[in-house]
């Protein structure tokens, strides 16, 4: 056994296989810090409100793990020892935890933007880092080199704006003077990508004359008979008093308005064009930080990229959960089309041990508890309260779960063993 093998030895013996987290609270212009302390545990500092409280291995932002009151940055366990805390299977194929946890709470629309795939990524990260161009600094956009999938679950309503109406849809919302202003004929959804590339292209004095014909266009469309119509016309003018001057005002006649009730989940790919308009959230997601942005923002945007990346046919996806009734209570399972995470939801009514979490998954896990408390037990125990969330290394075996509330569980999509 080498010196190696004694350092790490001697790193398991000191460490659980469990153990609680201290979260990166990322405060935001559009966050809503009331929307996210009734589900997790956060601390502002002075200045914009909370948007995101982080849970994972991401360099930009690591969670932290507690031991005997020391406080250890968990990307960097896990680049010391990736079997130990990824497991046996997980760290062959992965060089870190392959999904990001988080609590996101907006009080204002995000900004309008892409995620780009695989293969995008690491073309973009390659080539920012040989242009030397610094990972925080304003104007990267490519933060690490993976795609980012992502699965928002709903803990409040939640408003969205995702994936690109029917074509016959935008052409009646925009109506004949827009669409002659912005040269859009509307006969497939192959016009929408230059359609964008033309629209956020405009900006300043140039914009003036779209944004109050466009003003007028959404006062006619709120004495519309529909509901949708009149929600599409309230979002235009919202974002117009929110962003003077921004073409994202456009964006609520041009992308499809949803709205996701608790337990809701909406899966959004690579190349869809999205916002997040209002409400709080669970979000999974592969670890990524990559986001490509051309509106509703005063970060660094780059419409030709995000144009480029933009996929007018690919489209969101609802995600209901599958339900499980066992004597305890409920197991809710989100199976969304990433092998790099899944997503569960435990609600135990009764004080009865049980143990759905020690066969759910192998690999790393975060739990996050929103209510009552838990006690989990490997060859240790901690207590896991409301607002609380813990790391459970892949190396534990089985782990006997007792207590009452609810719990989510964040872990590796479908494994091959």
């Amino acid at each position: 056994m080498n010196e190696e093998d004694d350092t790490i030895n001697a790193q398991r013996q000191r460490f659980q296989c469990i153990g609680l987290l201290k979260n990166s609270a990322q405060q935001y212009v559009w966050g809503d810090t009331q929307g996210i302390t009734p589900f997790v545990e956060a601390h502002p500092v002075p200045g914009y409100p909370i948007g995101e409280v982080w849970m994972g291995s991401h360099e930009r932002a690591p969670s932290k793990l507690i031991f005997n009151n020391s406080e250890l940055a968990l990307d960097r366990l896990i680049r010391q020892d990736p079997t130990y805390w990824l497991g046996d299977h997980i760290s062959t194929k992965y060089d870190d935890l392959p999904f990001l946890f988080k609590v996101l709470a907006a009080g204002s629309p995000l900004s309008l933007q892409v995620h780009p795939n695989l293969e995008q990524a690491e073309i973009g990260f390659s080539r920012e880092e040989a242009a030397g161009i610094g990972r925080l600094t304003p104007e990267r956009t490519f933060k690490d080199p993976h795609h980012k999938p992502e699965l928002a679950v709903a803990l409040t309503s939640f408003k969205a704006l995702a994936g690109f109406r029917p074509i016959e849809e935008i052409c009646y919302l925009l109506g004949h003077r827009l669409c002659d202003l912005l040269d859009f004929v509307g006969k497939d959804r192959s016009e929408l990508r230059s359609l964008i590339r033309r629209l956020f292209r405009i900006r300043g004095e140039e914009y003036s004359a779209f944004e109050t014909e466009l003003n007028y266009r959404a006062k006619q469309l709120m004495y519309s008979k529909q509901e949708a119509v009149r929600d599409a016309a309230h979002w235009v003018l919202e974002l117009q008093s929110r962003y003077p001057g921004d073409p994202g005002q456009f964006a609520p006649l041009l992308l499809d308005l949803l709205q996701l009730e608790p337990g809701q989940g909406l899966f959004v790919p690579a190349g869809v064009i999205h916002s997040y308009l209002k409400g709080s959230i669970l979000e999974i997601m592969a670890c990524s930080d990559n986001v490509i942005r051309a509106g509703l923002t005063s970060k660094h945007m780059d419409v030709d990229l995000l144009c480029d990346i933009l996929d007018p046919e690919t489209k969101p996806m609802l995600i209901s959960p599958e339900y499980q009734r066992f004597e305890w209570g409920t197991l809710a399972i989100y199976k969304a089309p990433a092998k790099e995470f899944r997503l569960e939801y435990f609600e135990a009514n009764s004080d009865a041990s049980f143990f759905p979490i020690a066969i759910a998954s192998k690999g790393p896990k975060i739990l996050l508890c929103i209510k009552g408390s838990f006690r989990l037990c490997t060859r240790e125990q901690i207590e896991l309260s409301a607002r609380k969330s813990c790391f459970i290394a892949g190396s534990c075996e089985k782990i006997e779960l007792r207590g009452q509330g609810k719990l989510w569980l964040a872990t590796v999509g479908e494994i091959d063993t």
